[in-house]
């Protein structure tokens, strides 16, 4: 169990420094499709920045799948750099605290949403605005939906998964116009449309488990502008004013940032700048009025993502993680050793050998021995199974640390020793005495 746990913990600590390297090379591949697609619509960005999402998480495990069914290249086992195995523990130990408290904030953070969904009320369709009642009673062959009202709210917000509602402020309710009112809700609920609040906990949950690929935080900032703009287009596909538009944004900004405390100024100043960004967009008189994926986009990424990760698995990875007790396996074809019929010798020792000796293999150092190559497991296939009486027959195998980085091997001597007794050496072998 425990060199299962230290195996397990060197696999993850080189998976997820090694995904590093392959992480930013999907974004980079991913920003630059961007760029070649031209005015694509912000639902078609959103969906490639998402697929190279599912790259970083996905993609550097398949290298580790390729070697557990022993069908990895040998330009896996190099490495920039080599660090002792038990550090590989402790990263591990330290990601997953790291990861734990990231999720743990996560978990307040849906806590708390459910509990502005238990202290909101719901609004009564009757009571609305014609044009905002028909919005709202049009979604629902989409998606059941609920309106309601919270006082603490700050910005209207979107909560989806299972019971899908719509919660507005209390102030906006009252000070902002029906047109104003409308177009809001028609943005939330593109949110509620699109599934976002399922694809938003998905990036959130990749945010905390990868908290150290600064890929994931760069594409989770995209996607989170990216979400923004697309429901931005699903307005202005239906109401067709984007001055209008951008005024309501303005003045939702304001209104907003005026009711946050001081200790929230930093994130109300991030929404703000994104905000900027969506009302630039919107007052673009360049900007696409297309709302639907283009469906290409996804399969292309995917493609290059996995031509990446094929290139990148043939190449040296950053970190490796080793003991240094534990050698590399030997590839057989490339093994330098004496030829095995010129290594026997005959030694003269004394008559009282013992009368029976088995075969057997001693290795040179206590290391886990890699398998035999097929030359010397022929050779012991020769063997009988028994030896004459007297005789003792021994295979002595040294692997020492002669590493040759051209070719990716170590280099292998054998030596095969039969031991006999004075009478049992033929004529044509027996040295003659010396004398002194």
């Amino acid at each position: 169990m425990t060199s299962f746990l230290s195996e397990l913990a060197r696999l993850s600590a080189e998976r997820m420094i090694n995904g590093i390297v392959e992480g930013v090379v999907i974004v980079a591949l991913a920003w630059i499709f961007i760029q070649m697609m031209g005015r694509r619509n912000a639902s078609t960005r959103f969906a490639v920045w998402f697929a190279a999402l599912l790259g970083i998480v996905v993609l550097p495990w398949l290298g580790s799948l390729r070697s557990a069914a022993g069908v990895a290249s040998t330009a896996e086992t190099h490495s920039a750099f080599t660090l002792p195995a038990s550090w590989a523990i402790n990263i591990l130990l330290v990601w997953a605290a790291a990861a734990g408290v990231a999720l743990l904030r996560l978990a307040v953070g849906l806590w708390h949403l459910r509990k502005i969904r238990k202290s909101s009320y719901a609004v009564d369709p009757a009571s609305l605005d014609p044009v905002v009642s028909n919005t709202l009673q049009e979604f629902q062959a989409v998606r059941p939906v609920k309106l309601a009202v919270c006082d603490g709210l700050r910005v209207p917000t979107a909560l989806g998964f299972f019971e899908p509602m719509v919660i507005l402020p209390a102030w906006a309710v009252h000070e902002l116009s029906a047109e104003e009112l409308n177009s809001i809700l028609i943005h939330e609920l593109a949110h509620l449309r699109r599934r976002d609040d399922w694809t938003n906990l998905a990036q959130k949950v990749v945010r905390a488990v990868f908290f150290f690929h600064p890929a994931v935080w760069w594409v989770e900032k995209q996607l989170s502008l990216e979400r923004e703009m697309a429901c931005d287009d699903v307005v202005l596909s239906k109401t067709s004013n984007p001055r209008a538009y951008a005024e309501c944004l303005v003045a939702m900004a304001e209104k907003s940032f005026m009711r946050r405390g001081l200790a929230l100024a930093q994130a109300a100043v991030g929404r703000l700048c994104q905000t900027t960004l969506r009302v630039t967009k919107i007052l673009d008189g360049n900007r696409r009025g297309a709302v639907r994926v283009w469906k290409p986009a996804v399969g292309l990424v995917a493609v290059a993502s996995l031509c990446a990760a094929a290139g990148l698995s043939q190449a040296p990875e950053l970190i490796a993680f080793q003991d240094s007790a534990v050698s590399l396996p030997v590839v057989a074809k490339t093994v330098s050793a004496p030829a095995i019929a010129k290594s026997v010798k005959p030694v003269v020792v004394s008559a009282k050998a013992k009368a029976q000796v088995t075969p057997k293999i001693v290795m040179a150092r206590n290391i886990q021995a890699p398998p035999l190559p097929p030359v010397l497991q022929a050779r012991l296939a020769e063997l009988p199974a028994e030896m004459p009486a007297g005789v003792q027959s021994m295979m002595v195998v040294m692997q020492t640390q002669q590493w040759d980085p051209a070719s990716g091997t170590w280099k292998v001597s054998v030596w095969h020793f039969t031991v006999l007794r004075e009478d049992q050496i033929p004529a044509g072998l027996r040295l003659p005495a010396k004398k002194i």
